[in-house]
Parts: structure tokens; C-alpha cells; sequence
């Protein structure tokens, strides 16, 4: 009796710490995972908000100038693109640790409500705009503005007729009471709290 109650311990001692070790290496696996789609979502922005206009002359072209010089105010351009580095950083970090997913479209588990996103729905959409916003101004170009504008268009109509119908249906109340009280593109000056109300 003694060797089978002391078998049995030990057995359901070694289930549970292999318990414990798997959950840990599945979740090591979900973060390297989420991290790295992250990683690619974030090399295709920086693809979409360089390279591409790179590649296009819309950055180094003279063809490209504004009407008028804007002097001085085309230094404005650079923190513009710091403080949209600085804004997507944490967003990034959200979709990892919070959302427990990547910001590629329906990979998400939870519905960020922490960070910039009390302040506004769609921080890294914004950030993103900064960024190209600032390298437009500070090379002068037409072009980028254009090319601004555009994506604006875009991720407004996927934003209103794809993501937030997604968000709707995968979260239920919790993203419609988020919705109504925290807005799309303009941020709050107050943090957003659970149960607030205040119309959009």
C-alpha cells in the first residue's frame, strides 16, 4: 500500500510539473510566434512607408518639390517621424503581450484596451500617417502627400467595413461599449476605463 500511495505521488508530482513545462513552451511558442509576425507586419510598414516611395523617387526627386519651398517648418518632419516611432512601439508591444496575437488582421485573443488604445481606436494607423507625414514634409514632396492621402482613403474604408465589423463579432458588447466611448482617429484627452459611456 505504502509503494503504490508513494508511486502514485510521485506520478501525479511529475504530471504536474510536465503540465507546468508544457504551458510554458507553448506560450514561448505563441510569443516567438506573435513576435515574429509582428516582426513582419512591421517591415512591411517600414517597406510601404520608405522603400516603396524610395524606389518610386518620391523622396529623392527634385520632380517631386512642393509648389513653394516651406523652409525651415520641412524640420517639423523629423520629430513628426519620432513621435510616430515612438507611438507604434508600444502598440506593437500590446499586440504581443495583451492581444496575445500580432497586428495582422483576426490574430488577435483579447481586444486591446490598455496604452494608447484608452486614447484612440487606431494609434497605429496614426503613427503610421506621422511617419509618412513627416518624411513628406521634410522632403518637401508632393508626391508623399499624395501617397498619404491614398492610404488614408484605404484604411478608412478597411477600418469601417472590415475591422470593425470583425471587432464587433469577435468581442460582442466589450468592443461596442469600447466604440462608443473611445474614438476612431481623434484621441481623448482622458484615458478610456471600462463601463465609461461617453458618445463617440
Amino acid at each position: 500500500m505504502f509503494v503504490k500511495e508513494y508511486i502514485r505521488n510521485i506520478s501525479g508530482t511529475l504530471l504536474g510539473a510536465w503540465n507546468v513545462i508544457s504551458q510554458k513552451i507553448t506560450s514561448v511558442k505563441e510569443y516567438i510566434r506573435n513576435t515574429s509576425l509582428a516582426l513582419l507586419h512591421t517591415f512591411t510598414l517600414i517597406f510601404l512607408a520608405y522603400a516603396l516611395p524610395y524606389q518610386y523617387e518620391m523622396i529623392s526627386s527634385e520632380k517631386h518639390i512642393f509648389i513653394d519651398q516651406i523652409g525651415k517648418i520641412r524640420f517639423i518632419g523629423p520629430i513628426l517621424i519620432v513621435i510616430g516611432i515612438i507611438g507604434y512601439l508600444p502598440c506593437f508591444w500590446n499586440f504581443i503581450f495583451d492581444a496575445k496575437g500580432s497586428p495582422l488582421p483576426g490574430d488577435q485573443k483579447h481586444l486591446i484596451v490598455k496604452g494608447l488604445y484608452r486614447y484612440v481606436r487606431n494609434p497605429m494607423y496614426i503613427s503610421w500617417y506621422l511617419i509618412i507625414f513627416g518624411e513628406a514634409l521634410f522632403f518637401q514632396s508632393l508626391d508623399l502627400l499624395l501617397y498619404l492621402s491614398v492610404w488614408i482613403v484605404l484604411l478608412e474604408i478597411r477600418v469601417i467595413f472590415f475591422e470593425e465589423p470583425y471587432w464587433k463579432k469577435r468581442f460582442g458588447e466589450t468592443y461596442e461599449q469600447y466604440r462608443k466611448s473611445v474614438r476612431r482617429w481623434i484621441p481623448l484627452l482622458t484615458p478610456y476605463q471600462e463601463n465609461d459611456s461617453a458618445p463617440q
